[in-house]
């Protein structure tokens, strides 16, 4: 059992991991070094397709993109000896506590509460210990931060929205948990032209007249209602499961919180993912199952109203880590940060009923699609 505060016991176990695995993301190469070749094997086969190699020409693969190593410790771990200090979090869950961190002149040890997982964010070693094959999403949510922080340092901007790229531009949908954007883009997939971007995160910033946006690698996780209304997805829902969603009350069935992962690649073939991209629209869910007017599609001019960028706005969280080594207070930038960020993007609100067919066809009808 790893003793988290003692520091021979981390090295020691580092000196364990005679595994590796680079991932080489969008401006960063992270080279995976674990103690246990299983987790490795569980990333490869997760990041393919979602990754730079093999989809962005070889000249910008450059010995001058940085690299981290992130270390994976499938072993057991000791959090006694310090306390805990809670992560808080906007609404209560009902299991309870999900993190708490204690921060050290190194960096920051993040504990899972409810997987047992440890974390230690840091800027040049992070590290990831318990059981990395229980509990893989958060091993590759881990990973991922490193690729978030990475940008956020060079002044990207961190948004809550799943989007999807045509030809180089990029539709982002923001909505708040629950509000349908990963059901919206998936179903955008389903044109000949869309690509993947991003589920949950999307990062954008202004550059050279355009505003750059960058996806982030995590195939979408969704509820069942999304499963359940896909003739392509509805099998990836094991047969008893399907059989008792199936004929449930639309509302009864949106309100169901239980995950399944859509991978890309499996799900609608090679060559439907993009990296990068430029931002051209957003859409802002602010529809309602029990309205009963019709879905419509209307601009928004977020000069005058930047608070309704709210359901765009996400807090970096308790595992970002500033160039200096620093963490800040877990708070979303502005709504008018947002709105500047943003400047020159299309961005429409969807109104009325739920409808996800209704509201293709109306980003078919703006020339979105």
């Amino acid at each position: 059992m790893i003793n988290l505060f003692d520091d021979q016991h981390i090295i020691q176990a580092k000196a364990a991991c005679h595994y590796a695995l680079p991932l080489t993301f969008n401006g960063l190469t992270v080279r995976v070094r674990a103690d246990q070749p299983a987790i490795l094997d569980h990333l490869e086969v997760y990041y393919a397709g979602l990754t730079a190699s093999g989809l962005l020409p070889k000249e910008v693969h450059t010995v001058d993109q940085p690299e981290l190593p992130v270390w994976l410790l499938d072993q057991q771990v000791d959090t006694s000896g310090r306390e805990w200090i809670a992560v808080k979090r906007a609404r209560t869950s009902p299991l309870g506590l999900k993190e708490a961190y204690v921060d050290t002149p190194q960096g920051r040890w993040i504990h899972k509460v409810r997987t047992g997982m440890v974390l230690f964010q840091s800027l040049t070693a992070p590290v990831a210990l318990g059981e990395l094959t229980r509990h893989p999403s958060q091993v590759i949510n881990f990973i991922n931060n490193q690729f978030l922080n990475h940008h956020q340092r060079h002044g990207y901007l961190l948004g809550h929205a799943s989007a999807f790229d045509i030809d180089g531009d990029v539709t982002a949908i923001a909505a708040s948990s629950g509000g349908g954007k990963s059901t919206l883009m998936l179903k955008a997939l389903e044109t000949a032209k869309a690509r993947f971007l991003s589920n949950d995160r999307i990062l954008f910033k202004p550059a050279n007249g355009k505003i750059n946006a960058l996806g982030v690698a995590k195939h979408p996780r969704v509820n069942p209602g999304t499963l359940i209304n896909s003739p392509r997805l509805s099998d990836i829902l094991p047969t008893e499961e399907r059989d008792r969603f199936t004929g449930m009350p639309k509302s009864q069935l949106w309100d169901i919180e239980q995950k399944y992962d859509v991978l890309i690649p499996n799900a609608y073939g090679e060559g439907k993912t993009a990296l990068s991209g430029t931002l051209k629209h957003l859409i802002l869910l602010d529809w309602a199952l029990d309205a009963t007017a019709s879905t419509a599609l209307s601009s928004v001019d977020i000069t005058q109203t930047p608070e309704a960028l709210e359901g765009l706005r996400k807090s970096p969280g308790p595992f970002f880590q500033q160039a200096d080594g620093s963490f800040p207070a877990e708070q979303a930038q502005s709504a008018q940060t947002y709105a500047d960020h943003l400047a020159g993007v299309d961005v429409l609100r969807l109104t009325g009923a739920i409808d996800f067919a209704r509201a293709i066809a109306l980003l078919q009808e703006r020339g979105i699609l």
